[in-house]
């Protein structure tokens, strides 16, 4: 029972990062079409609003190891929280490009304190043992829940308003957010006289981390090569979304809607086995694991015409979300331990923010131009050997 706390708060991580990614992000795009419609604009001119929301919490990642240290974290989560809910439900009461572009950035900035960077840290500092299981469930929530809040503000909207969709939106962020708020807990388990779980070492004295972060430079081959690979996957996890448009260029159109679900599907069991095989095998090899896997799905995708087999590629194809989402962290963790962890992911973390946001766009103004999505699997295959190559020869080195 002495080391249940750790769980309980991963526990309440899970219901953080539900509400951050899963809601927030995963369930964004139940709204696009009816809004779009209703208000008499552009799909795409309303869905930039999230390209401005990844961007601004990409940003925001950037400071926020520095305010957790200068603020008590629970003051910071609350305050995020609720202005994080006030933003979202406030979407349902504007009408304007403007505006909606204005929450987005307020939305992105207010959600990055319980998203992927204060979340990662929080694991970091309460796991040594299972560290790897602990934050691949806790990553893994946002995929169960952006595939049932989907389906629940679906439900909302057809049978009330898109308005009424953004209040419901509001509320379950406000409700999966709460065991977070309200449970004790500190940042670091040293400030409560604990150790993390299976931890059986004290923590390294502040002297060091502070002589180590100041001999580090971001033209550290390590760090290249890790910025690199979480870019070049970056760009692969937005091609799910083009799924069904694929399946209708090769004239297997019924199929699209599957070939998106089974990614998915994908997405949530290769997060919670990216994290049993890095507790078993390490960070690296799983990484590497889960980039074949991928390479795997897409050239089933693009060269096998079987439906059953494309759907079996699209679960594969899953598997690049558990690089992006939690191999990020393993990675930064495994390359760069603790010591520096808050001074390399942010920057990694904007990057695979911004390297999502921008190919989704990239991929339909690939299709715009050669009228197919092939040229966009070959372009992709690629950058997914970039990555296994830079992570790969990068195997033996450290920041040291």
């Amino acid at each position: 029972m002495k080391d249940i706390k750790p769980w309980l708060i991963m526990g309440a991580c899970c219901g953080l990062a539900a509400s951050s990614l899963g809601i927030s992000i995963n369930s964004s795009g139940v709204f696009y079409g009816v809004v779009a419609d209703d208000l008499g604009i552009m799909r795409g001119s309303f869905a930039f609003h999230m390209t401005i929301f990844t961007f601004f919490t990409g940003l925001a990642a950037f400071v926020i190891p520095a305010l957790m240290k200068k603020f008590p974290y629970k003051l910071l989560l609350t305050l995020s929280v609720g202005l994080a809910v006030l933003a979202t439900i406030a979407m349902g009461y504007v009408h304007s490009l403007p505006a909606f572009y204005l929450l987005g950035a307020i939305r992105g900035i207010t959600t990055s304190m319980f998203s992927l960077v204060p979340l990662s840290m929080i694991i970091n500092n309460w796991f040594e043992k299972s560290h790897g299981t602990a934050i691949s469930i806790v990553f893994a929530s946002s995929g169960l829940a952006g595939a049932i809040g989907s389906a629940v503000l679906s439900r909302v909207i057809r049978a009330t308003s898109w308005q009424m969709g953004y209040l419901a939106a509001g509320i379950i962020i406000l409700v999966l957010c709460l065991p977070g708020i309200l449970l004790p807990f500190k940042l670091d388990p040293y400030e409560e006289g604990k150790k993390p779980y299976g931890g059986t070492t004290m923590k390294k004295a502040n002297k060091t981390v502070t002589y180590e972060k100041q001999h580090f430079h971001f033209s550290n081959p390590t760090f290249i090569a890790l910025f690199i690979a979480i870019l070049a996957i970056a760009f692969t996890t937005s091609l799910a979304q083009h799924f069904p448009g694929y399946a209708q260029t090769i004239n297997l159109g019924t199929i699209g809607g599957l070939m998106l679900s089974a990614s998915m599907i994908g997405n949530i069991v290769f997060k919670v086995v990216i994290g049993l095989l890095t507790d078993a095998f390490g960070a690296l090899k799983s990484a590497l694991c889960m980039m074949l896997i991928t390479l795997t799905g897409l050239s089933l995708l693009l060269f096998v015409r079987v439906p059953f087999m494309m759907i079996v590629g699209a679960l594969m194809f899953g598997a690049c979300y558990s690089v992006g989402a939690v191999g990020g962290p393993l990675l930064t963790h495994y390359f760069f331990k603790d010591e520096l962890y808050d001074t390399i992911y942010p920057p990694i973390n904007f990057i695979s923010n911004t390297g999502a946001a921008i190919s989704l766009s990239a991929i339909g103004y690939i299709y715009d131009f050669f009228k197919s999505y092939q040229i966009a699997f070959v372009i992709i295959m690629i950058l997914v050997c970039i990555a296994i190559a830079a992570l790969f020869l990068n195997r033996h080195k450290s920041y040291r």
